[in-house]
């Protein structure tokens, strides 16, 4: 398919477009959460659902949420590096990033669990697992050199 001067037209998937709609967000309140800033927030996940978008057939191939919130998760990763105002991550710096990930969605973004495992593309119980994690780093009852 072209428009009328030949130029070829990109169509969006059906689904990526639902898939975006239920997820945008979301994706942008984790990210301001972890960055901080709106504007870069907004930045990343813009780039992590461009990203999606090119590889759609791709994720469709295995689970599309869990492969966008992988990539949105390396995305925040690395915009803190590169961001020095970001604020503090207690969350993550203390505790495994899955568990500290449920408890922001859950706890801090008020999510429902079945909310935030349809968001990280995980099963409800494995959400629960990760925020019943997350409360035993936070009170001290985590293992020994536990990750």
């Amino acid at each position: 398919m072209s428009t009328p001067n030949g130029a070829p037209v990109s169509i969006t998937p059906v689904g990526y477009t639902a898939f975006v709609e239920l997820h945008h967000l979301y994706y942008e309140l984790y990210a301001f959460a972890r960055l901080g800033d709106v504007g870069l927030a907004e930045q990343v996940v813009e780039l992590v659902l461009r990203q999606t978008e090119a590889d759609w057939a791709w994720a469709l191939r295995d689970d599309p949420a869990a492969f966008t919130w992988q990539a949105l998760c390396e995305a925040v990763t690395v915009a803190r590096k590169n961001a020095p105002t970001s604020p503090p991550d207690g969350l993550h710096r203390s505790m495994p990033e899955r568990a500290a990930d449920a408890a922001l969605l859950h706890e801090s973004l008020g999510l429902e669990l079945a909310a935030a495992a349809a968001l990280m593309g995980l099963e409800e119980p494995a959400v629960h697992a990760q925020l019943k994690a997350a409360h035993r780093w936070r009170f001290g009852n985590h293992p020994t050199g536990g990750s």
